[in-house]
């Protein structure tokens, strides 16, 4: 019945995952995993996971409209992976009812032992209701403003068919209907709705701009570190070369 399917749109809020109640239970679910093909052989659970970017492969297998894989790349700053597990949160997870709760993302991040397979215990229960029909979630809106009727444009539909038709017997030119006011205050939410969905989807690709480019300064802050290190080694070398007459 329509009670028993859960709306994804509904406010989520973030808990820590529930621990796995049996070895059983955690068998089945190494089973679950290794029925989907990931990128990266799965040899230390935590560690290979720590990223997120098999979390997001997987998410990627049973809701694929949901993911684009090109918004997470492996990583072993810790900067890195928090920028990917916050992307899955934001972009993925809340549409499917599931917020990782920060504490989680944290130790998973530090690949602590027993944390990914507790979120990926949360994962595969989102799957199962959405595979037995009791979870519903919204794809995102393409970039594409669709086409809505205007009430000017419907008008001048209605006078050209309406052109060369009699109203009665007498000859006068019948005059068309407006568009019904219900029609055009549908079409407008509808058309405000697009709206607002496309500037949360251009307000989120901004923030999501602006940490790669925080993760990005931080990279070059390092190699300019490693640079002027280098440099550094260098200069002693030469002046152990000048000093035994060897340059």
């Amino acid at each position: 019945s329509k009670s028993r399917v859960r709306s994804a749109a509904m406010a989520v809020v973030a808990v820590v995952a529930p621990a796995i109640e049996s070895d059983e239970d955690l068998q089945r679910l190494y089973n679950w995993v290794d029925e989907t093909s990931l990128s990266r052989p799965k040899r230390n659970i935590s560690r290979d996971f720590a990223d997120g970017v098999l979390f997001a492969e997987l998410l990627n297998h049973y809701f694929p409209r949901l993911v684009e894989m090109h918004n997470y790349s492996a990583a072993n700053s810790h900067t890195q992976k928090l920028y990917n597990w916050n992307t899955l949160n934001t972009k993925v997870l809340k549409k499917i009812g599931y917020q990782i709760h920060t504490q989680d993302i944290d130790d998973v991040c530090r690949a602590a032992p027993g944390c990914i397979e507790r979120m990926l215990k949360v994962l595969q229960e989102k799957v199962l209701q959405m595979q037995d029909g009791q979870l519903r979630y919204r794809a995102p809106v393409a970039n594409v403003v669709p086409r809505v009727a205007t009430a000017g444009s419907g008008l001048r539909d209605e006078e050209e068919r309406s052109v060369g038709s009699r109203a009665n017997g007498r000859g006068e030119r019948g005059v068309s209907p407006a568009p019904p006011a219900s029609g055009r205050s549908k079409a407008e939410k509808y058309q405000n709705e697009v709206d607002a969905e496309l500037l949360v989807e251009k307000e989120q690709r901004i923030v999501e701009m602006r940490e790669m480019v925080d993760i990005m300064s931080e990279k070059i802050k390092k190699l300019e570190q490693l640079v002027r290190i280098k440099d550094a080694k260098i200069d002693a070398m030469g002046q152990k070369l000048q000093k035994y007459g060897l340059v």
